[in-house]
């Protein structure tokens, strides 16, 4: 069992909403602590129920349409969204992946989930993120090395 598993989620053929998918490849390469594992999630849903499963604790990274600044980080546990997802949808794959912890859940094997969400500025066709969230890149690595180093603590 991985003690910490990164997520990155998103639709990285629409810009913004990629940016859990950037922010991954960023982090490829880089020196982790022992027991961290980071995962490209895409809009896969049920198949990351095992990655789910495997792991103590989960960061989820995604976009987060909360009408907010363009660029807002957003720190969320996932038991905080939860009751948001009936009332309305703010990413393409969210439900998917929402239900996916929720079986893990009833499987008996959910781990503590952290959800960092980043507010998107352009959804729209392209590969690339928007010029601001790609500057924006490093500074969400941070944020996740400090929630590991929060998790691991």
């Amino acid at each position: 069992m991985n003690r910490v598993t990164v997520m990155g989620v998103g639709n990285d053929l629409l810009s913004d909403e990629g940016i859990g998918v950037h922010v991954i490849k960023a982090m490829e390469g880089q020196q982790l602590p022992d027991g961290v594992i980071i995962v490209n999630g895409w809009v896969a849903g049920i198949d990351l129920l095992q990655e789910i499963r495997n792991t103590e604790r989960l960061i989820i990274i995604d976009a987060i349409d909360a009408g907010d600044r363009p660029g807002t980080v957003y720190r969320f546990r996932a038991e905080e969204v939860e009751v948001l997802i009936d009332q309305h949808k703010t990413s393409l794959h969210q439900v998917d992946l929402f239900e996916t912890l929720k079986l893990a859940k009833f499987l008996g094997s959910y781990p503590e989930t952290v959800i960092i969400g980043i507010q998107p500025r352009d959804i729209v066709w392209g590969t690339e993120p928007s010029p601001l969230l790609a500057a924006m890149i490093p500074q969400i690595v941070d944020v996740v090395i400090d929630e590991i180093r929060t998790f691991r603590s």
